[in-house]
């Protein structure tokens, strides 16, 4: 099998370079052919990395055109006498952009042509389809779907967890157990669509609504966290269950429907500039270790020099985990989210949930929130002191999260989102995490546009500046109304 592009091309011939790029332009189409017996399971992989590829390509391309239009613009600039030095930064942080494109598409590449590899139908083939969590599996033909409605859950529940246990894309945020929690710590209510058939749950969607006036009306699937959106045994039925929300949301006079998935849908607005980072954990902490390059060995054996104390908890670690959490995130100018959010997931979701604390000497100073559910574990929390960032005490954190991840019996760490190129995707991209691609897919009424509602919105520049300068107190009794109607 020919290796992938910029690797040696020199080497190859004509005829390699057209089967690589006839591989790279529909690569499922091409596998199926190549392995008539491939299972749904890689099928499934490796439709992700196709339009995780896809993505990235058009983002490439867009971004090469910038840059070809900058240079224009600086050349006229200095023919002209005039400034350029604007210019000129922006034509590096273009360049940079692409080049840390080209690596992505490089390592998508890599990941998408090892499935024609000789070899692929024993190890190499499981091994590739392991690299990231299996995604939705449709297993209801369109033609089979008979007598299909659409319900909103109201004694169902029971029915509904059986679902989401059921489900491979189901993730813990499917569970009936935040419709409640959410209502009562944040006063949301929900609408929970369900596709049935056959005298079963075929699919579901649950949408929560944000309703505030300095953030207006809306709906998500799920607020507060990355995993939403349809699922069901069939695209058609996740279409419909879609259509159902849709038409309700008009009926209510919503604002917009915000679908966090993970799958790319036709027809509807879409913001992708974010990835999850999931990182495929072996058997053993002496394999993963030997992953990792000295670089960051040596940050991790740096904070291990310190004299530190790390405690794996629940609620009893409640109070040190939201001092640094709170104090981090009024640092970082966000708005808090209450303690009673913590608490209560701590008890409805006690078998799932842990707390880890890092403490130099009786002092809390990095602190992380999990969520484990099914086979992956999850960080969708976690905070350090600024003051102690010298000693890479976040580091230590990660790897003892890691730690406990293989020990538990996980077979992926969920890093949680980035945008691509950003610091925090190279901080997680270090330890080996590799990139799932997000699609927030949105439902809008006519003539509306896409919301801006995330911090690098430039209207809220001055309020997060203020917010970093608001005494502790008064962040954490304000935070919480505000964090409540972010989504």
């Amino acid at each position: 099998m020919p290796q992938p592009p910029g690797q040696i091309e020199h080497k190859m011939t004509e005829t390699q370079h057209a089967q690589i790029k006839q591989f790279l332009a529909d690569p499922v189409a091409q596998f199926t052919k190549f392995c008539p017996n491939a299972t749904e399971e890689q099928i499934t992989a490796l439709t992700s990395l196709q339009q995780q590829y896809v993505e990235l390509h058009k983002q490439h391309g867009n971004k090469q055109k910038y840059c070809k239009k900058t240079s224009r613009q600086i050349g006229e600039a200095k023919h002209n006498g005039q400034s350029s030095d604007k210019l000129i930064l922006l034509m590096q942080n273009l360049s940079a952009d692409v080049n840390e494109l080209k690596t992505q598409l490089n390592d998508i590449s890599d990941n998408i042509l090892k499935y024609f590899e000789p070899d692929n139908g024993t190890d190499n083939s499981t091994k590739q389809s392991q690299s990231l969590p299996p995604g939705r599996v449709h297993t209801t033909p369109t033609g089979s779907i008979n007598h299909l409605s659409i319900k909103l859950l109201s004694n169902e529940v029971e029915t509904w967890n059986r679902y989401v246990e059921s489900n491979p894309a189901a993730s813990l945020y499917y569970r009936t157990e935040w419709k409640d929690l959410i209502q009562k710590v944040f006063g949301h209510d929900s609408y929970y669509f369900y596709a049935y058939s056959g005298g079963e749950i075929v699919g579901i969607l649950p949408l929560v609504r944000l309703k505030s006036s300095l953030f207006g009306d809306f709906m998500t699937s799920m607020p507060y966290f990355n995993s939403g959106g349809a699922i069901a045994s069939s695209s058609l039925i996740e279409q419909e269950l879609m259509a159902a929300a849709n038409n309700h949301a008009a009926q209510l006079g919503i604002d917009h429907i915000e679908y966090r998935d993970d799958v790319s849908r036709e027809g509807l607005p879409v913001r992708s500039e974010k990835v999850n980072m999931i990182l495929s954990l072996p058997d053993n902490n002496n394999d993963l270790w030997n992953t990792f390059t000295s670089k960051l060995r040596s940050q991790v054996r740096r904070s291990q020099r310190e004299e530190t104390r790390v405690m794996f908890g629940g609620e009893d670690c409640l109070e040190d985990f939201y001092t640094v959490f709170s104090r981090n995130m009024r640092d970082l100018g966000t708005p808090v989210y209450g303690k009673a959010f913590f608490a209560n997931i701590l008890q409805k979701f006690a078998e799932h949930s842990k707390i880890i604390v890092v403490y130099m000497g009786n002092k809390p100073v990095a602190a992380a929130f999990l969520l484990g559910y099914k086979d992956i574990l999850e960080i969708p929390w976690a905070s350090t002191i600024k003051d102690v960032n010298h000693l890479s005490m976040n580091m230590l954190m990660y790897w003892e999260v890691l730690k406990f991840a293989i020990k538990s019996g996980y077979r992926y760490f969920d890093f949680g989102r980035s945008s691509k190129g950003s610091g925090t995707f190279r901080f997680k991209q270090q330890w080996g995490a590799k990139p799932k691609q997000l699609y927030w897919h949105y439902w809008l009424p006519e003539k509306a546009t896409l919301p801006k509602l995330n911090p690098d919105n430039p209207k809220y520049a001055m309020a997060i500046n203020i917010w970093k300068r608001l005494p502790l107190f008064i962040t954490n009794l304000v935070g919480p109304y505000i964090v409540r109607n972010l989504p």
